[in-house]
């Protein structure tokens, strides 16, 4: 069945049902993209609500207009995205979370939105971060980042209007329900897709900036070098994976062994050495091998059908030895037509990184830069004013 969009303005006022022709493109990723893409005879204005329900799950949804393309003549495309974008507008100037749980740290990042807080998983345990100068948005994926958890917004209807908003934090969303996708020289409508991440065989891990202190253990308030776990590694700040550097190592300049390709994982919030071997030990699992996906249309796995977040066993011969493990539906795109069919395509694989990951750890960084700054110019002008003292005395 095509979904029916009912059309409200932006202050939630009904307009009636918006005829739609053609076909109707819904395209949704874990943690990322939600957005729906369609023409019309009738432009919608910017800023006006799309309610549907979801023929696959039943559930509504909220959608907002962001984008009309308008030809003198002919249908009008239109772009929306979900309604969890209008956070983009809500500001955050400062919330410091310091052992918080994920229930209280969600309520922090929604305080100056209009959406509830749903239901929240248990299991997360108490971390911290700083949220500061931020839209709302981001600050609901920095929490998705620093607690380990998933975001899923929910819309309520009655009355024949959105009733209620909330996001609630689970572990992980979607499972496994069976589906297996076998890929081979047979195989049609598949693509496989290496990504362009760097393969790293050796991972240094670090944590949190350590606090300068002075002479009688007080902290002076600046900031030096961060942590690391080579007390209880042997005296060793870096992790290796043996078998990934035989295989996607490099030769050293004798070409007598091969050597680790070494990178590094940043783990700020992090202040215990033992945690921070873990988490670069959890780290190098995830980037000793190159990150692959396939984009498959949904008709070519066998199995129960597959929803965002499920579990799909891949079996891939053309690789040698033959590939058998699970991936992850992390992106599915449903196109509807007005006469009822439909079309899936699903990604399964990773996550790629999206804008606000990247800018958040340049922000990370520049501010790492700016506390070492600080400490190292302090540390100058205590030194100039004690060789001052030396010199007039």
């Amino acid at each position: 069945m095509e979904p029916r969009l009912f059309l409200f303005d932006r202050f939630d006022e009904p307009l009636g049902e918006l005829a739609w022709g053609g076909r109707l493109t819904h395209a949704e990723e874990i943690g990322g993209e939600d957005t729906l893409e369609f023409e019309c005879p009738d432009a919608p204005a910017k800023g006006d609500r799309l309610l549907w329900r979801d023929p696959d799950s039943g559930a509504w949804r909220e959608h907002v207009v962001v984008r009309t393309d308008e030809p003198l003549r002919g249908a009008c495309r239109v772009c929306a995205e979900s309604s969890l974008s209008e956070m983009l507008l809500d500001f955050i100037e400062m919330a410091q979370l310091v052992s918080r749980t994920a229930e209280q740290a969600l309520a922090a990042a929604l305080a100056p939105t209009r959406w509830e807080a749903g239901t929240v998983e248990d299991g997360f345990g108490k971390h911290g971060c700083m949220l500061y100068h931020t839209n709302a948005l981001a600050a609901l994926r920095r929490i998705e980042e620093v607690w380990g958890c998933e975001a899923e917004p929910t819309v309520e209807v009655s009355g024949n209007r959105v009733s209620r908003r909330s996001v609630s934090l689970a572990a992980r969303r979607g499972g496994w329900r069976g589906a297996r996708l076998d890929y081979g020289r047979d195989l049609a409508g598949c693509t496989r897709r290496v990504l362009e991440d760097d393969v790293f065989t050796a991972l240094y891990g670090f944590g949190c900036g350590l606090p300068i202190e002075d002479e009688d253990g007080v902290a002076t308030g600046g900031y030096t070098r961060r942590l690391t776990f080579g007390d209880v590694n042997g005296g060793v700040n870096w992790v290796g994976d043996e078998q990934a550097r035989l295989r996607w190592g490099r030769w050293d300049a004798a070409r007598e062994r091969k050597v680790h390709s070494f990178g590094q994982a940043i783990f700020p919030n992090c202040d215990d050495p033992h945690k921070l071997l873990s988490l670069t030990r959890k780290a190098l699992a995830d980037a000793c091998s190159p990150k692959v996906t396939y984009e498959v249309d949904a008709s070519a796995l066998a199995g129960a059908p597959v929803g965002l977040g499920d579990d799909v066993l891949v079996v891939d011969a053309e690789r040698e030895p033959e590939w058998r493990f699970r991936a992850r539906a992390v992106r599915r795109v449903r196109e509807f037509e007005a006469r009822g069919s439909v079309f899936r395509l699903l990604t399964l694989g990773t996550v790629e990184r999206t804008s606000w990951a990247a800018a958040a750890e340049l922000g990370a960084r520049v501010d790492d830069v700016e506390q070492v700054a600080a400490a190292t110019a302090d540390a100058v002008q205590a030194v100039a004013e004690t060789d001052l003292k030396e010199l007039m005395f």
